[in-house]
């Protein structure tokens, strides 16, 4: 019945990945084509996107697991973005346009849940190796690594689409013009970006360590996601002619692709070698 289960599943995640990827293609063709794509297409993928990473996310991680990482990632990601608000801490100053829709202290209540699809996808990509773990437990030196990693992942991530969305309208920095800044985002944004992922996923870590995080693999589906964002946030910034973001953002998520793929290989190698060490002795 649980393999059943886990084969059902499986094949949900796919068609959420697949609804994604439809939804996606048509607005980068319309990007490309230049034809008008309405704002609920975009709401929609939007939407898409959130149901792939809680699908995804339950697969993997389980049920529990996926409420801990939602509750902790929307609440650390409101807070900070609260505080960006309304201090210019950690991102800088900005604020968010009426784009976006109804609002709690001045933060759009989907920002959050933004956080934990973008959280969720890095992490997975990091951390899939634990489901080869007999004991959950692993040296802090090295889980601190794989958050830094994540963290990373989740800055590449908004270096790509951060300029773009500012360019849309989304949301206004202020204050920018003594600053560095990327198409107008200042680079303190991405800092902040690195800092906010890294507290979400440690904080993570630390409420599960005695727990199981990962309990199916599912990797590549989300490996395939991110990749897909990174396609759309290129074509989104040619559209706009702003070609110094698709370099930097496509080096960064591309670096960050390539580094969780050797990790992990490189993790499972050794738990299959301390594996055969174990039942030799």
């Amino acid at each position: 019945m649980g393999l059943k289960e886990s084969k059902f599943g499986r094949r949900v995640v796919h068609l959420l990945l697949v609804i994604y990827a439809v939804i996606l293609a048509y607005v980068v063709l319309g990007l490309i084509l230049r034809y008008q794509v309405s704002a609920d297409i975009f709401f929609g993928l939007s939407f898409a996107l959130l149901f792939f990473a809680l699908g995804q996310s339950v697969y993997e991680m389980g049920i529990k697991n996926t409420l801990i990482l939602l509750a902790i990632s929307t609440i650390i990601g409101f807070l900070a973005e609260v505080l960006g608000t309304s201090t210019g801490f950690p991102f800088g100053k900005y604020y968010y346009t009426d784009f976006l829709g109804q609002k709690v202290l001045n933060v759009p209540i989907v920002v959050p849940l933004v956080w934990f699809v973008i959280a969720y996808i890095t992490f997975s990509q990091c951390f899939s190796y634990f489901g080869d773990l007999k004991n959950p437990r692993e040296s802090g030196t090295r889980i601190l690594s794989l958050v830094a990693l994540a963290a990373f992942g989740t800055m590449a991530w908004d270096l790509m689409v951060d300029p773009m969305f500012v360019s849309y309208g989304y949301w206004v920095w202020e204050g920018t013009d003594s600053i560095p800044t990327l198409y107008g985002v200042p680079l303190s944004n991405f800092v902040g970006w690195f800092v906010v992922a890294f507290l979400m996923m440690g904080a993570f870590l630390y409420v599960t360590r005695k727990k199981k995080v990962i309990q199916r693999h599912n990797l590549l589906d989300s490996r395939i996601v991110y990749l897909m964002l990174l396609v759309d946030g290129s074509v989104a910034n040619w559209s706009l002619s702003q070609y110094a973001v698709i370099v930097i953002g496509a080096v960064a998520m591309l670096a960050f692709v390539c580094a969780s793929y050797f990790l992990i290989k490189r993790e499972k190698r050794r738990i299959k070698t301390e594996s055969s060490v174990s039942q030799k002795i």
